[in-house]
């Protein structure tokens, strides 16, 4: 075991080896006797990777453990931090570099927001998408041309922004719009708009689904990512989208970002046990609901920081030493 994991996993005292597993939670508590809980999942737009693994885990925490759970649909990362943090949602999906402007109070939070994690949950990668007929091959490209930054109270809007500036353009440089993701694949469509962002894990069902419509391009960004880092945070790295992910002729050099299941940190502590022993042992149901959807690996979802891990979750890594 890395020394890092070792230190996260190693305070305190670990807890007890489980029970009967579809009877006995951590510490003698069976699921019967959870909280009678009601949840809701913040999750973001139709067509990401967030809508579709939240509506997937609203199904098995209320099948395995018998709970009320719901989502919502918001436009994701900044909208999902504000409703957890004020207790409008129980549960969201932020990417990683804004849940550290959250924690640290910069950006869009003016102040430091009280935020906790369940899990490190998989990387999101920054797409550009053009038609493959367009002129756009480098963010360069993109000078008087209309371009969609993403839905307001988005992640993928700041991180567009980010990306922009580091490669030289001004707010003026560009026809901001300022639309959904399905709005946005829409209109490449449709040819009215010259070229959208969006952050997501793979493969992202909208662009999935523009791709067999139209045919398509991503511009590369992978030389943004040193930049990106160093202004912003080991959050970003360099990545590559496969080609057969959308049915390119080539994988594509990108950015990616790290994401991070939220939760309230009031909430139970043996609840957010049960919520995330289920979200590693109930990932075969979870692939049939959402396939091929990447999702959390036991062995980096402790990485979270700067967010510190509830306790209920980390009493169930503490138990997969």
């Amino acid at each position: 075991m890395p020394p890092a994991r070792r230190a996260v996993l190693g305070a305190g005292l670990a807890a007890p080896l489980l029970g009967t597993p579809a009877l006995t939670a951590c510490g003698g508590r069976s699921w019967d006797d959870l909280p009678d809980a009601r949840l809701t999942i913040a999750t973001g737009n139709p067509g990401g990777v967030f809508h579709r693994y939240g509506e997937a885990l609203a199904e098995v925490f209320a099948e395995r453990l018998g709970l009320g759970v719901r989502t919502r649909g918001t436009n994701a990362s900044i909208d999902n931090v504000r409703e957890v943090s004020q207790r409008v949602s129980d549960i969201g999906f932020t990417l990683a570099d804004v849940a550290a402007d959250a924690r640290r109070g910069r950006g869009e939070f003016r102040e430091p927001v009280d935020i906790v994690a369940m899990a490190r949950a998989y990387d999101s990668f920054v797409h550009l998408v053009v038609r493959a007929d367009s002129g756009i091959r480098s963010l360069e490209d993109l000078r008087g041309r209309r371009v969609s930054l993403g839905a307001t109270g988005s992640g993928t809007r700041g991180i567009a922004w980010r990306v922009v500036r580091a490669a030289g353009l001004a707010d003026e440089d560009i026809e901001q719009i300022a639309e959904t993701l399905q709005e946005s694949a829409d209109a490449i469509a449709q040819d009215t708009l010259d070229a959208f962002f969006f952050v997501s894990g793979l493969p992202n069902t909208a662009v999935l689904r523009l791709s067999e419509q139209v045919p398509i391009r991503l511009v590369p960004l992978g030389t943004m990512a040193p930049r990106l880092a160093r202004d912003h945070g080991a959050e970003f790295s360099r990545s590559s989208i496969p080609a057969s992910t959308y049915g390119l002729e080539r994988a594509v050099d990108t950015v990616s970002v790290q994401n991070h299941v939220l939760v309230r940190p009031d909430l139970d502590d043996d609840l957010v046990y049960a919520l995330t022993r289920v979200m590693f042992e109930e990932q075969p149901a979870i692939e049939e609901l959402a396939p091929g959807l990447r999702q959390p690996n036991v062995g980096t979802a402790i990485y979270t920081s700067p967010l510190p891990l509830h306790p209920g979750a980390l009493r169930y890594y503490r138990e997969q030493r």
